[in-house]
Protein backbone atom coordinates (compact mmCIF):
# COMPACT_ATOMS: atom_id res chain seq x y z
CA UNK A 1 0.00 0.00 0.00
CA UNK A 2 1.29 3.45 -0.95
CA UNK A 3 1.63 6.17 1.65
CA UNK A 4 -1.15 8.75 1.67
CA UNK A 5 -0.36 12.47 1.65
CA UNK A 6 -2.69 15.41 2.14
CA UNK A 7 -1.96 18.84 0.70
CA UNK A 8 -2.85 21.89 2.76
CA UNK A 9 -5.69 22.46 0.26
CA UNK A 10 -7.25 19.20 1.43
CA UNK A 11 -6.44 17.24 -1.75
CA UNK A 12 -5.13 13.76 -0.97
CA UNK A 13 -2.82 11.54 -3.01
CA UNK A 14 -1.27 8.13 -2.58
CA UNK A 15 2.25 7.94 -3.96
CA UNK A 16 5.64 6.32 -3.65
CA UNK A 17 8.67 8.59 -3.22
CA UNK A 18 9.42 8.11 -6.93
CA UNK A 19 5.86 9.14 -7.83
CA UNK A 20 6.17 12.18 -5.56
CA UNK A 21 9.33 13.22 -7.43
CA UNK A 22 7.51 12.83 -10.76
CA UNK A 23 4.56 14.85 -9.48
CA UNK A 24 6.91 17.52 -8.16
CA UNK A 25 8.55 17.78 -11.59
CA UNK A 26 5.11 18.17 -13.22
CA UNK A 27 4.17 20.90 -10.75
CA UNK A 28 7.45 22.69 -11.47
CA UNK A 29 6.54 22.70 -15.18
CA UNK A 30 3.04 24.02 -14.39
CA UNK A 31 4.54 26.77 -12.24
CA UNK A 32 6.97 27.79 -14.99
CA UNK A 33 4.09 27.90 -17.49
CA UNK A 34 2.04 30.17 -15.24
CA UNK A 35 5.07 32.40 -14.59
CA UNK A 36 5.55 32.70 -18.34
CA UNK A 37 1.87 33.55 -18.87
CA UNK A 38 2.01 36.10 -16.08
CA UNK A 39 4.97 37.89 -17.63
CA UNK A 40 3.26 37.85 -21.06
CA UNK A 41 -0.26 38.96 -20.10
CA UNK A 42 -0.08 42.04 -22.33
CA UNK A 43 1.21 40.17 -25.38
CA UNK A 44 -1.22 40.03 -28.32
CA UNK A 45 -1.70 36.26 -28.17
CA UNK A 46 -2.97 36.51 -24.59
CA UNK A 47 -5.37 39.41 -25.11
CA UNK A 48 -9.01 38.84 -26.00
CA UNK A 49 -10.51 41.48 -28.29
CA UNK A 50 -14.14 42.14 -29.08
CA UNK A 51 -16.87 44.77 -29.24
CA UNK A 52 -14.37 47.59 -28.94
CA UNK A 53 -12.64 46.41 -25.77
CA UNK A 54 -9.49 44.48 -24.99
CA UNK A 55 -8.89 42.37 -21.95
CA UNK A 56 -6.40 39.76 -20.89
CA UNK A 57 -7.62 36.20 -21.36
CA UNK A 58 -6.33 35.39 -17.87
CA UNK A 59 -6.93 37.55 -14.84
CA UNK A 60 -3.94 38.53 -12.78
CA UNK A 61 -5.58 37.10 -9.65
CA UNK A 62 -6.17 33.72 -11.35
CA UNK A 63 -2.55 33.46 -12.43
CA UNK A 64 -1.28 34.51 -9.00
CA UNK A 65 -3.54 31.94 -7.32
CA UNK A 66 -2.28 29.19 -9.62
CA UNK A 67 1.35 30.14 -9.02
CA UNK A 68 0.76 30.15 -5.25
CA UNK A 69 -0.97 26.78 -5.47
CA UNK A 70 1.94 25.12 -7.26
CA UNK A 71 4.61 26.81 -5.13
CA UNK A 72 2.83 25.50 -2.03
CA UNK A 73 2.45 22.01 -3.45
CA UNK A 74 6.12 21.88 -4.43
CA UNK A 75 7.15 22.94 -0.90
CA UNK A 76 4.84 20.33 0.63
CA UNK A 77 6.19 17.56 -1.61
CA UNK A 78 9.75 18.63 -0.76
CA UNK A 79 8.89 18.36 2.94
CA UNK A 80 7.39 14.88 2.43
CA UNK A 81 10.43 13.73 0.47
CA UNK A 82 12.78 15.06 3.18
CA UNK A 83 10.90 12.96 5.73
CA UNK A 84 11.28 9.73 3.73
Amino acid sequence: MKPRYTFSSGDTIEATPEELQTLRAQYEIYLQNYLELYSSMEDAEYVARGNGFCDSKFSESFLEAQMDKYRTRIREIDRWLDNE
